[in-house]
């Protein structure tokens, strides 16, 4: 997934610069994120995916689950930056504390910022096509999900012979 997101995204970070965290493991539980790289941001796709596989390993995930404090996070990003960011947040489940959540997505609407959720595994996905769907009148749709396995299996069926 981080491959495949990287891939498309990594052009578009034009400081060449890519902030990589986590949430949700025991020591931030839902009210913080922690910096996969303890020294500055990745440079590259083939260093976060380096860090990620160094980090991930021992780090001990539990819940409950909120994106607030990484939109947070990515919107301290964009005022330090002044420039345009993509948060991508890969996530196997639901999001626990909703109104967090909720509360941030609308308050990101006031910096240069997109959301995108990327669902992996098999959810439960309701909430993420709520706050992709559903959310209160905002300047701009600054989130969206996606859940990858229906895509990949959507790609996997497609005939491009017939498609031209």
């Amino acid at each position: 997934v981080i491959t495949i997101l990287g891939r498309t995204l990594a052009p578009f970070a034009s400081t060449g610069r890519i902030p990589v965290y986590g949430f949700g493991d025991a020591k931030t539980g839902d009210w913080s994120v922690f910096p996969l790289k303890t020294n500055g941001d990745c440079t590259s796709l083939e260093e976060v995916l380096k860090i990620y596989n160094e980090v991930t390993p021992t780090v001990d995930l539990s819940g409950p689950t909120n994106f607030a404090p990484l939109i947070y996070q990515a919107m301290e990003i964009c005022q330090a930056a002044n420039d345009y960011h993509i948060l991508v947040i890969i996530a196997d489940g639901q999001v626990t504390n909703e109104r967090a959540t909720r509360r941030a997505i609308v308050q990101a609407c006031q910096y240069p910022l997109s959301i995108i959720v990327v669902g992996v595994g098999d959810g439960p996905w309701e909430m993420m096509r709520v706050f992709d769907e559903s959310l209160p009148k905002r300047p701009w749709d600054n989130f969206h999900f996606v859940e990858f396995h229906e895509v990949c299996y959507y790609w996997r069926t497609l005939d491009f012979d017939t498609l031209g």
